[in-house]
């Protein structure tokens, strides 16, 4: 009969500290030694810090030896260069023994004949427990047995191991057993696999028949006669596998999403009626332990994804330069807030030296810009860390700013990445003309507040396309004076589009407004429009980055 593979590679280890531990080979290389940064990490001291590794290319698996002390061996030979793994291959790594499985898990597909299946029990229906078979002192031991075992362990690889051993230790006759769980695909993978000798079978192999029952009907299974139901599987063969019972492990919404299942081989005796109403009785148990430990670890990881989002934004606040200090008659002034840890805006305020003499005096030309990533997280923040470097670069030197911006766009279009593109504003300040010069790819317009009180827009009919669309596109610059007391805005639609509690937007209208009122200085218009913006948006979640710049003359 043919038998379906469902859970992706493992290694098992068959002997030392951790037997019946499974490492699932889901990663392009996996280190195994006894080093705590390893991925395998086995304790005796017979394995080196960093013993061997397992590399995956496409659909093979490949082992090296990393310089060991004691060698890394396969099926008895040592392995003198990267070697491929077959199923059931054995591994010697120091004391420890490992056995690669290709088909982890395999399901024995059958015809509909259900008579191997002695005894069935509805766990998701309260009424068929009613006439209980295993006698209460059986019961309350095995439960006093579990909770004892299980009581504060959140590790769920430890938890699994615990499981199977307090299984073994309350049905006598049990050889063997293994747990199954879904992973996030829905896929039954093995978590822990065990024997009470610790011999190891060849892999897991369920019946069809039986897990289409327990997971889809939530039913706990007991099989007496294995044989007839897998007899040409070869481990089952072997094993001589005799008697099996299954149960479901159930989530918090009682769905079943995986199952325990211990056998006896022949000679150890057979399961019974009362031994399925005992394991049903404390499946509920082992369900809630798994459901504690799996929200442990999954807390765990959100820890740890929100500690390195965390070092993402110091390294992201470490990347956007510092606004000028001094320049002489002129005041600069910047606020950034991401909508998240790390957000896709990008602001940067660039000297620019005419030669390497010019470097000793005072910056006459600064390049101001401006850039918003369409997209939020990671991957925009990556893509502001790339703008970021493209334009320190693309500015060496540079004395037309519609280049600059149309060399930029070349390469960022040459290596595009995901479909994203970029709304970018490049503002070049001359200090003792007062004169600027804006080159706009589909960004909001820089905004001027003349001395009468006039807000202005530059540069609106001369806006390109966003940078990374079109490489083939050319922009062009816009060009205007300030007098002393005006100033410009520049920012990111994440002002004019933030959203109070009752979905309103800020709008351009008052954004204009109060940019029209008397100011006494770049500073005190961007703090005056920051306050005014965490005004409207109190008590809302910040769905957009903010960026302003504001400088002017003083």
């Amino acid at each position: 009969m043919p038998q379906e593979p469902i859970a992706a590679p493992v290694l098992q280890v068959l002997s030392g500290p951790t037997t019946g531990r499974l490492v699932k080979l889901t990663a392009d290389l996996t280190v195994i030694g006894r080093s705590l940064d390893c991925d395998l990490v086995l304790d005796p001291k017979t394995v080196s810090r960093r013993h061997a590794e397992i590399a995956r290319r496409r659909d093979e698996y490949l082992i090296r030896d990393l310089e060991s002390t004691r060698g890394t061996y396969v099926d008895g030979h040592r392995v003198t260069r990267p070697t491929q793994l077959w199923n059931e291959a054995r591994i010697q790594v120091g004391e420890v023994t490992l056995k690669f499985l290709s088909r982890s898990v395999q399901v024995q597909a059958g015809d509909d004949d259900q008579s191997t299946i002695f005894a069935a029990m509805d766990l998701m229906a309260a009424e068929d427990r009613v006439a209980a078979i295993a006698r209460p002192e059986e019961k309350l031991r095995a439960l006093q047995k579990i909770s004892r075992e299980f009581g504060g362990e959140l590790v769920l690889d430890a938890l699994l191991g615990r499981v199977l051993d307090s299984l073994f230790d309350i049905f006598s006759q049990a050889s063997g057993g293994f747990v199954l769980l879904e992973n996030q695909a829905k896929e039954l993978t093995p978590e822990a696999v065990k024997s009470r000798t610790g011999a190891q079978g060849e892999g897991v192999v369920v019946s069809k028949t039986i897990l289409d029952r327990v997971m889809k009907g939530g039913q706990a299974i007991l099989s007496k006669n294995t044989r007839e139901e897998m007899g040409d599987v070869r481990s089952i063969a072997e094993s001589r596998v005799r008697s099996l019972m299954c149960v479901p492990i159930f989530d918090a919404k009682r769905r079943p999403v995986g199952v325990v299942q211990i056998y006896a081989d022949e000679g150890r005796g057979r399961f019974t009626e009362e031994d399925l109403d005992l394991l049903a009785s404390v499946a509920s148990q082992i369900s809630v332990a798994v459901q504690n430990a799996r929200m442990h670890r999954d807390l765990l990881q959100q820890r740890e994804f929100e500690r390195e989002l965390q070092f993402a934004r110091q390294v992201m606040q470490a990347l956007l330069p510092e606004r000028p200090k001094s320049v002489a008659g002129y005041e600069f002034w910047d606020c950034y807030e991401p909508a998240r840890h790390v957000g896709g805006d990008y602001y940067g305020f660039i000297p620019m030296y005419g030669s390497e003499a010019a470097r000793l005096e005072p910056v006459r030309r600064w390049a101001i810009a401006v850039g918003d990533v369409v997209g939020k997280g990671l991957p925009a923040a990556l893509l502001t860390a790339r703008l970021s470097a493209e334009i320190s670069l693309f500015l060496q030197d540079a004395r037309d700013p519609a280049e600059v911006v149309t060399k930029l766009n070349r390469r960022l279009t040459e290596n595009g990445v995901l479909d994203m593109y970029i709304t970018f504003l490049l503002v070049m300040l001359d200090v003792e003309t007062h004169t600027l010069h804006v080159v706009n790819a589909g960004h909001p317009a820089p905004l001027v507040r003349r001395r009468n009180g006039t807000v202005e827009e530059i540069g609106r009919e001369t806006s390109g396309l966003p940078l990374a669309i079109d490489g083939e596109s050319v922009y062009e610059a816009s060009e205007t004076r300030l007098e002393p007391g005006e100033f410009v805005m520049l920012y990111t639609d994440g002002v004019p589009d933030a959203m109070n509690s009752a979905n309103e937007r800020y709008s351009d209208a008052r954004f204009r407004a109060l940019l029209a009122r008397v100011h006494d200085s770049p500073r005190e218009a961007g703090e005056a429009v920051a306050a005014d913006l965490h005004a409207h948006a109190a008590g809302s979640v910040q769905f957009d980055d903010v960026t302003l710049v504001a400088f002017g003359r003083v």
